[in-house]
């Protein structure tokens, strides 16, 4: 199982402010796209194992960082992996890097489990399988750079 993977974007025109520059909440979606795509290199399937189930999971914080600008056409891979893990919380990190292997974006994103009523959920308690499954996925920890 991967600690970390890489997703390769292509930037869009329309990610772009009218300066040409990625607008910063294109990185927020990228994010996104990244956890889920960490999840399902790691054998769960967000839709069929979380959300199929009830089981919801929301962000509660995100934060990016700017370093480098990006523009429309611009290669570049979000690199995401697990900071931290509980049974009712996790923990994202994300950096992305243009072609030219510098990191242009560093971010981190916070979540919970609830169920569908909006409380809060063990997922352990929840789903004892799905809990043995994720916790197969390794943690890396924090990137500091």
């Amino acid at each position: 199982m991967p600690d970390v993977v890489r997703t390769e974007f292509e930037v869009r025109w329309g990610e772009c402010d009218p300066a040409g520059i990625v607008y910063h909440p294109a990185y927020l979606d990228w994010f996104s796209v990244a956890r889920m795509h960490f999840l399902q290199e790691n054998g769960i399937s967000y839709m069929k194992e979380f959300h199929d189930r009830g089981i919801v999971v929301v962000v509660l914080e995100a934060q990016c960082q700017y370093r480098k600008p990006l523009r429309a056409e611009d290669r570049v891979w979000v690199e995401a992996w697990w900071r931290h893990l509980s049974r009712t919380r996790f923990g994202f990190q994300y950096r992305v890097i243009n072609a030219a292997g510098e990191v242009c974006t560093t971010g981190r994103t916070e979540h919970a489990f609830i169920d569908l009523h909006g409380k809060p959920l063990n997922l352990a308690k929840r789903d004892p399988d799905l809990w043995r499954r994720v916790q197969q996925i390794p943690v890396r920890g924090e990137w500091n750079s």
